[in-house]
Formats: structure tokens, C-alpha cells, sequence
């Protein structure tokens, strides 16, 4: 799926805050039906939500979350809520009709929703969306009519006879006021019908009067933390740009990501700062949950992080120096995610762990300051920048090695950071990090994003650290970052559908898996 606009560190890559399983199934299928919510202009009485049987959703959408997301969506209970994994019964209880079909039916994407709809005013329509990963979600579908939303910007959204709908269009392309707002259109025709989208660029636009006799009109609001693009000239959109800087070794990577975020979403070098503290301590956060010892019925292992750090603290392991911190933090992090507590998907709740375990375990250990901690975080955020807009953090798509991988890969970059190098060396180290982890499939066990969850996450560190020193002892990276990232989507298309988060391949078909599988 084409991108329309460029990705964002708050809105693709750190992010979003929320409980679940799964960024791509329980945030995502949140957001969706946050949208479908809006769309609908009435009380929902009936949802019925078909998965293609050749994809993800198919074997997962129970396990990882899709329902509950949706419910809560549609309800607009927050992704944060403790009310979320209620939200089924609390949709029943509200008059709203779920159904969850595996339906045959043409989907490119193996996170594909297809939606039908009924209102109490006796309306109905249908969508049709993607949950391309990492909570991000994509519109391709209403009421029969092609589109590309990505629900950024505020978006108009009419349908009706495609004579008023252009006649229309065209007096609100000659209003001067109006059109400053535009962002872009989208117009898709069929029969005698017309749909037509208008993003906006700013977050209340001024409408013209609509007068149009039987049109459907909504203007649907963002679902994501900062609004989409702002329009600005970028100084850079992928890490090919980067790398081909001459004076890459005299730059600092995290006031290149301060510069990308200022430019892509129109914030100050400030409000990215304070953003990115916000998420530290929500990091921060979930670690002390997680080792004051987590319980959940629904969940394979039992909270280990605990036990873990007292035999770390006790002399009890192998001498392995900050990666005993390292993993403690991670291991506390991923079990407070499978608790339903609050995380930061990054980039993604099944990678929740690796990226700020590593990264504030290491940082307790140099004994960084909060400062050095945020800018470490907006340099690995810059590095998820350039997977999220080159390749993919949904497992669906390219296995564990887009998650998991993804996030060693930008743990990588900001350990260079909290060190003191250069931007070229943070490159450096994140591809080197990438090619380590090429090929790694997804094979969640039970269907939970549990095990192997659990370690990956904590490989994704010790993976981090050790690409980290490799080129700050002069180590050659050899592979350009850019080549490492289309390199792993290239080998993730390649993986069979069974090892890309189905749980048919794998340890998932393990006797042990399946003896679990039974179980839960």
C-alpha cells in the first residue's frame, strides 16, 4: 500500500500507548473501529467483521486482540482503559451485534477487515480496511468506492450523485479560504455515484455549505497522537538519504530525527522533547509494573522478571555486565503487556520490550541523564522511521525480524547515541543489527504474543549491544542500512504465510505449542 504521506516517530514508530496483545491487531482494529464509530453518525446495531481465511486475522483475531479492539473502538472506550478487555461483553451489553466470519474474499493484505455496518436509523454501509502494522491503518474501501485513508488529518467524506458531488467540488476549489486548508483529494466514481475525500491540514477546517440533496457527509477526526504531514520540505525521507551525506561523521542522529519531526508534523524542536519524556516515563512505568510482579488469567507464562533481577542482583548468573539489567527491563516490559497493562508499542506491542529495555537498562548502567535517555530514544525512533517508510513492522507481512528486528535495529542506533557517536556510526550499527536477524519468522505459541515473544525481545537487545560495540571498535557494517531494510522486507515476502504470525508454523505446531494451545 502506498504511503500519501510521509511516517512520523509518534504516530508510526514510538506508539501508540495502549493495552493488547498486539499493535497491529488490538490497536489497529481499535483505531478502525474508532473510525468506523465515526462513520456510522448513529448508535451501531450490528457489526459484522470478515477475515480473509488466507491471512493473519483468520487464525489470530481472537488470541491477539482484533476483537476486543474493535469493540472498544466502536464503543470509544480509549486503548488505555482498563474497561478494554471487557469491551466484547460491554458491546452486548450496549445493543451493538458482533459477528467475526472467515470469508473468501479478494484481500492483498493478510490484515484485512472487511466490515458491514447497521445503524438504529436503519443505515448501512460497508468498509473495508488494513492493519499494516505497528497500530497504523489504512481505509481502502467505502461503500464499494476505492480509497487510500490513512485517518492523519481531518477528512471529509461525502458520497453521492457524482454530478452534484463534481459541481460541488468545483465551487470549493474556487474558494480561496477553503482550499488553504486542503491538504489533498481523493475522488473514486461508480454508476451515477460519486466519493469524494477532502484531508485537511488543519485540525478544525472551515466548510463550505454543502447543498447536495440525499449525500452522506461525515468529517472524521484523526485517530493518532500528532496530525498528519504538515506539507513542509523534509531534509531527508530515507536512510539512502542519509547515507549518501558527505559529512554523515560530523552529525548527530538524534538532532537529525528533532529536524525530521519539526518538518513532518509542524511541532517544535520543544514538543517533540516533552513528547518523547512523556513516552520515557510510561516506559519507565511499565518496567516497575512489571517487576512489583504481574497476574492474568489468560496468559501462558507467569511473571518471571522478578525472580530474575533478584538472581541478577544476588550474583546468581554468568557475568554478562548491563545486559542483566537489560533483560530484566525487557522481560518486565513484555510482562506487563501480557498482563493488559499500559505499554508504547515499539515499534510494535509484540516488540514492546526489546527497544526501551535495553535502552534505559543500559542508560541506568552508564549512568546517563534524562536528556541523553530522550535523545537516544528520537535517534531509534528516526531508524524506525526509515523501516516504517521502506518496508514493514507487521509480522503478517515479513515475520518477527520486522518486529523484534526492527527493534534491535533502532535499539542499535540509540546506544550509539547514549555513547556519543556519530550519526554514520548509528547507521552502522542499525543495519548491522538488521542483518543478524535476517529471516527470523513470527510463530507465536497459543496464538498469544507470548513465546517466543518473551526472549526475542531480549535477543533484540543483546543483539542491539553487541552491534553497538561492534562498530564503535571499528567494525565495517559492509551493507548500507538502506540495502538491510529493503533486504528484510524482500526475505519477509518470502517467508511461507505459515511463519508470519499464524501460529501454523514454527514452535506454534510444537507438541508442547499444541498441548498449550489446548489448555488456554
Amino acid at each position: 500500500m502506498k504511503r500519501t504521506n510521509p511516517p512520523g516517530i509518534f504516530n508510526d514508530v514510538i506508539g501508540p500507548v495502549m493495552r493488547g496483545p498486539s499493535s497491529s491487531h488490538t490497536a489497529g482494529s481499535h483505531r478502525i473501529g474508532d473510525v468506523i464509530k465515526q462513520l456510522a453518525g448513529a448508535d451501531i446495531t450490528k457489526a459484522d467483521f470478515n477475515f480473509h481465511p488466507g491471512g493473519s486475522l483468520a487464525s489470530t483475531y481472537h488470541t491477539q486482540g482484533s476483537d476486543i479492539g474493535l469493540a472498544a473502538g466502536l464503543l470509544g472506550i480509549d486503548m488505555t482503559h482498563p474497561d478494554l478487555p471487557k469491551s466484547l461483553e460491554l458491546a452486548r451489553e450496549s445493543g451493538i451485534e458482533l459477528s467475526f466470519n472467515i470469508t473468501e474474499y479478494p484481500a492483498d493484505h493478510p490484515n484485512t477487515y472487511r466490515c458491514f455496518i447497521a445503524t438504529k436509523k436503519e443505515e448501512k454501509f460497508q468498509v473495508t480496511a488494513l492493519s499494516i502494522g505497528g497500530g497504523i491503518i489504512v481505509f481502502t474501501e467505502i461503500q464499494g468506492f476505492a480509497c487510500n485513508l490513512r485517518m492523519d488529518l481531518p477528512s471529509l467524506i461525502l458520497i453521492g450523485n457524482s454530478q452534484e458531488i463534481d459541481a460541488w467540488w468545483k465551487k470549493a476549489e474556487n474558494n480561496p479560504e477553503f482550499q488553504i486548508q486542503v491538504f489533498r483529494h481523493q475522488l473514486d466514481y461508480k454508476n451515477n455515484e460519486a466519493l469524494l475525500i477532502v484531508e485537511f491540514n488543519i485540525s478544525a477546517p472551515l466548510l463550505p455549505q454543502l447543498e447536495i440533496q440525499d449525500c452522506f457527509k461525515r468529517l472524521i477526526h484523526p485517530v493518532y497522537p500528532v496530525m498528519g504531514y504538515a506539507g513542509s520540505l523534509l531534509p531527508f525521507h530515507t536512510a539512502g538519504d542519509l547515507e549518501g551525506m558527505t559529512d554523515l561523521a560530523d552529525l548527530d542522529l538524534a538532532d537529525l530525527a528533532i529536524e525530521y519531526e519539526t518538518k513532518r508534523s509542524a511541532i517544535s524542536a520543544e514538543e517533540v522533547i516533552n513528547r518523547m519524556d512523556n513516552l520515557v516515563d510510561i516506559f519507565m512505568e511499565s518496567i516497575d509494573i512489571g517487576l512489583s510482579g504481574t497476574e492474568y488469567k489468560d496468559r501462558i507464562a507467569h511473571s518471571q522478571s522478578p525472580a530474575y533481577l533478584e538472581q541478577s542482583q544476588k550474583g546468581k548468573l554468568i557475568s554478562a555486565g548491563p545486559l542483566e539489567k537489560m533483560t530484566a527491563y525487557t522481560m518486565a516490559i513484555m510482562e506487563a503487556k501480557s498482563a493488559m497493562e499500559v505499554i508504547v508499542a515499539a515499534p510494535t506491542a509484540g516488540s514492546a520490550g526489546g527497544l526501551p529495555g535495553a535502552l534505559i537498562g543500559l542508560a541506568e548502567e552508564m549512568g546517563s541523564n534524562r536528556e541523553l535517555v530522550n535523545r537516544a530514544f528520537l535517534a531509534a525512533g528516526l531508524i524506525g522511521i526509515f523501516i516504517s517508510a521502506e518496508a514493514t513492522f507487521a509480522a503478517e507481512v515479513a515475520g518477527c525480524q520486522a518486529e523484534t528486528g526492527a527493534g534491535a535495529s533502532m535499539a542499535a542506533a540509540g546506544m550509539i547515541q547514549l555513547a556519543g557517536g556519530n550519526a554514520k556510526q548509528a547507521l552502522d550499527a542499525s543495519s548491522l543489527a538488521l542483518q543478524n536477524v535476517m529471516g527470523l519468522v513470527c510463530d507465536p505459541v497459543a496464538n498469544r504474543v507470548e513465546i517466543p515473544c518473551l526472549s526475542r525481545n531480549v535477543q533484540a537487545g543483546a543483539n542491539a549491544l553487541i552491534s553497538a560495540n561492534m562498530i564503535l571498535g571499528g567494525v565495517d557494517a559492509v551493507i548500507p542500512l538502506s540495502e538491510s531494510i529493503q533486504t528484510m522486507l524482500e526475505v519477509g515476502k518470502a517467508l511461507p504465510r505459515e511463519l508470519r504470525c499464524t501460529a501454523l508454523g514454527g514452535l506454534a505446531i510444537t507438541k508442547t505449542a499444541k498441548s498449550i494451545e489446548s489448555r488456554m
